[in-house]
């Protein structure tokens, strides 16, 4: 019964996403650098990351991996890159937590994670401690993920996170670390492509954690007030976004995929109620403009010690439109 029921979510999800063919189109043109593509790299704010452990270095290797399409998410995001190197960081300490034997390790999802900078960064930064498996429709992505990944930690698998099933995985040999499940499900602003459903989503990828672990969501939000949405998209596409692409660039984007990207977009209380279908204890752990991202077990040791671990937040004013961060919800 519980495998059908998966079974028809998935084909119901890969139907919406198949209605949109300019997705396919879109990411494959911007993992090939053939449009979207930054004037510069975005890099993180020098005084933040040297006083705080680990993530000056973090971010120079994080720099070096990172593929086309990478680059061109970063300059999209204000300060995703300091954040990226803030939760990379966070899992990193959290591996040395929970690892206590020498040779073990931890494993990571990410559902959408590009040419994958987020996972080979972590797995080799951590030097192994951290497992991953990064996950891609794009066949550029593919290419760009193995012509940049110099270790044995991390995979790739070309295709919609909708396809790893416990069967698929338990199929594949090269996935053999993963046949426990993973210890975090990274959703990498993946499930508004696939439409405004979320409970069932997260019910779906959750089957594939282990025991006592972490699932992280980063989404771009609705806002129940339609002007504060768009006034936070002005101050993203005016004070960061210009930085990098051309006004051109900006509304050729807007235009053409954001349209489509809206209509999957859920507000802060829908996602947050269906996160809290599935576990106990959420967090929401930054905002940057109308992008939020939150963090969720169901074991508050875990949790709570995650939140200890991670490097404080930084979104300067006016792109942070939240206060008291991290904050349990």
């Amino acid at each position: 019964m519980e495998k059908e029921r998966y079974r028809k979510i998935r084909e119901r999800t890969l139907q919406l996403y198949n209605k949109n063919p300019l997705l396919f189109k879109h990411f494959h043109d911007i993992s090939g650098g053939m449009k979207q593509v930054p004037s510069a790299i975005p890099t993180g704010n020098v005084n933040y990351l040297s006083n705080h452990d680990y993530l000056l270095d973090y971010h120079d290797l994080f720099q070096r991996n990172m593929g086309i399409f990478d680059k061109h998410f970063v300059a999209s995001i204000p300060f995703l890159v300091e954040e990226n190197c803030r939760i990379g960081v966070g899992i990193y300490r959290l591996a040395q937590h929970l690892v206590k034997e020498k040779d073990n390790y931890i494993t990571l999802w990410e559902t959408g994670g590009g040419d994958g900078v987020n996972g080979r960064t972590m797995a080799e930064f951590s030097k192994g401690l951290i497992r991953t498996l990064s996950t891609s429709t794009s066949v550029n992505s593919k290419n760009n993920f193995y012509r940049l990944c110099n270790h044995d930690y991390s995979k790739f698998h070309h295709g919609s996170f909708i396809n790893l099933t416990p069967e698929y995985i338990t199929s594949q040999q090269d996935l053999s670390f993963l046949y426990n499940g993973f210890n975090i499900i990274y959703e990498n602003v993946t499930f508004p492509f696939y439409g405004s459903e979320r409970e069932d989503l997260i019910d779906y990828v959750a089957r594939l954690l282990k025991k006592d672990s972490l699932i992280i969501f980063l989404e771009k939000l609705r806002h129940p007030d339609e002007s504060e949405y768009r006034k936070r998209e002005k101050i993203k596409d005016d004070q960061y976004k210009a930085n990098y692409f051309s006004d051109s660039e900006i509304e050729e984007k807007r235009v053409d995929m954001l349209e489509v990207i809206e209509r999957g977009q859920v507000d802060f209380k829908s996602l947050t109620n269906a996160i809290k279908k599935h576990f106990k204890y959420v967090y929401l752990i930054w905002n940057s403009a109308n992008f939020y991202e939150f963090v969720a077990s169901n074991n508050e040791l875990i949790v709570s010690k995650f939140i200890e671990l991670l490097p404080p937040i930084y979104v300067p004013s006016p792109f942070c439109a939240e206060s008291n961060l991290p904050r349990n919800l």
